[in-house]
């Protein structure tokens, strides 16, 4: 063993080391561009995609910088979403409000208001990681139903 090890020490030059290094790097390099692309596939941007109550969307957050977040929308211009029963929110022009699916932990526009519809830059249409849990993200939004007394 110690043979080897003296073997690989003498045939190890300055060069070989850099070699290494660039190797590992434009490896690093590789993997990060398609973590980072992949993982977030944007097929459109802007208005042309369509977007729609029930759709999520991934966006940047208003209120930390350089943070995506990905929610559902809840509201779209000109709607008012009820908070509770006391209180509703009329979503105004260029904005669209956001919910969570996981509502008592989620930080959406509940928090931070409507967001501009030019934070938006994709909508979802899919899971793929892990790939086991490999799937469509779909509408699960139900109309809202009329609970007055009659």
């Amino acid at each position: 063993m110690e043979n080897l090890l003296r073997q690989i020490l003498k045939r190890t030059t300055a060069r070989t080391v850099l070699r290494t290094t660039l190797n590992g790097l434009g490896l690093f390099c590789a993997c990060t561009f398609i973590w980072e692309h992949l993982v977030t596939v944007q097929l459109s941007e802007g208005p042309s995609m369509g977007i729609a109550v029930g759709d999520v969307v991934r966006f940047y957050h208003p209120t930390f910088l350089g943070v995506h977040g990905a929610k559902r929308v809840i509201g779209m211009p000109g709607d008012f979403v009820c908070r509770d029963l006391a209180f509703s929110v009329d979503v105004p022009e260029g904005h669209v409000y956001l919910a969570g699916d996981n509502l008592p932990w989620s930080r959406d526009s509940r928090n931070y208001g409507p967001i501009p519809m030019a934070l938006i830059n994709g909508k979802i249409i899919a899971r793929v990681w892990p790939p086991s849990k490999m799937q469509w993200v779909e509408n699960t939004l139900q109309p809202a139903q009329d609970v007055s007394q009659e």
